[in-house]
């Protein structure tokens, strides 16, 4: 993760603006969050994509704007900027513990569940095919008699399906990302039948990073189809959290309630974390420090390899720093199931 911050330009705008791509996932993480929080404007044209080359040092979106003009991208670092602007809204829960238990499970989702869906969108040929094309046709918004349309259709399949060898691994890797995506739908499908959110009456940013992932697989093609067959209540969830504008509700603590804590969704979570998340985040680290092409880890009866990635690289330093900066009492309430669930190994 990293947190840029470059560019000032005078503005008489006073709305939070968000520069966003539509085929960007984790612009819906960031534009849930400020949508169901903050005074607070989206653009997605092609002026979005111009911003996100020439305001910020590393291209990604989205990319925030303030009132003041100041651009910033990495939706994390954002969320945890409008955390502390609109402190009435706060996405984050009151309790110490839930709320690094929430950043974790936001983590999880930026970190390792992009990489399954990536996957997905890019693997088949009907999924390559059908998504190119409404992603192409949302570029040009709505334009498909432009005669270039069929070659960028063209061009960006064969684009992202060459990105998925690097970001996902070799097609060995596929049945891994298929076992942990379908690991966190059961989990979601009975987490979100006893109610929406994980840690009381209103939405924290751990659901947001899950419904940035979700939001685009009931678009997709394969993955639809694959939620509305076996998971159909976590489809219809995540066409609920769309809008939580006006959205009213209490934080209940979690962690400070052992019995209900363990008994939570959030443990199987967190579980997955220590599976597949976790493991990456180090695996990638030891890789890049040393020079290595290839970074590899177990799970299961398996080893995980692929090329490592830069964009991982301040991720585990930033879980750890937020776990030593936890008071005594919030680490005795997570240090149970942090161990239980493998997860303390990665943050102590």
């Amino acid at each position: 993760m990293q947190f840029n911050q470059f560019t000032k330009e005078t503005s008489n705008d006073r709305l939070q603006t968000l520069w966003r791509v539509d085929v960007a996932l984790l612009d819906e993480n960031a534009r849930l969050h400020a949508v169901s929080s903050h005074p607070f404007q989206w653009i997605t044209d092609e002026r979005a994509n111009t911003v996100a080359q020439t305001k910020v040092e590393t291209y990604m979106v989205p990319v925030l704007e303030d009132p003041e003009g100041v651009f910033r991208n990495d939706s994390t670092f954002m969320i945890d900027l409008l955390e502390e602007r609109f402190p009435d809204r706060r996405a984050e829960p009151e309790d110490e513990a839930d709320a690094f238990l929430a950043y974790l499970i936001e983590d999880f989702a930026d970190e390792w569940l992009l990489w399954p869906f990536f996957m997905m969108r890019w693997r088949h040929e009907e999924d390559r095919k059908f998504n190119s094309q409404w992603i192409v046709y949302e570029y040009l918004r709505g334009d498909t008699t432009t005669p270039q349309f069929d070659g960028f259709a063209t061009m960006w399949a064969a684009r992202q399906t060459k990105l998925v060898r690097a970001t996902c691994g070799e097609q060995e890797m596929f049945p891994l990302h298929d076992e942990s995506l379908d690991a966190l739908l059961k989990i979601t499908e009975r987490a979100f039948t006893s109610g929406m959110f994980l840690f009381g009456t209103r939405p924290s940013r751990a659901e947001f990073a899950l419904y940035g992932i979700l939001s685009q697989l009931i678009l997709d093609h394969t993955p639809s189809a694959h939620l509305r067959q076996n998971f159909n209540f976590t489809y219809r969830w995540t066409t609920l959290m769309e809008d939580l504008s006006g959205r009213e509700g209490a934080w209940q603590s979690l962690s400070a309630d052992p019995e209900r804590l363990k008994s939570s969704p959030v443990i199987d979570l967190l579980r997955l974390s220590a599976k597949y998340h976790l493991p990456l985040l180090r695996a990638n680290r030891r890789a890049m420090d040393a020079g290595e092409k290839m970074l590899s880890f177990p799970i299961d009866d398996s080893t995980f390899t692929r090329r490592p990635a830069e964009r991982h690289q301040g991720c585990l330093p930033a879980l750890q720093d937020r776990y030593q900066s936890l008071s005594d009492d919030a680490k005795a309430n997570l240090n149970s199931v942090l161990t239980d669930t493998g997860c303390l190994d990665y943050l102590a």
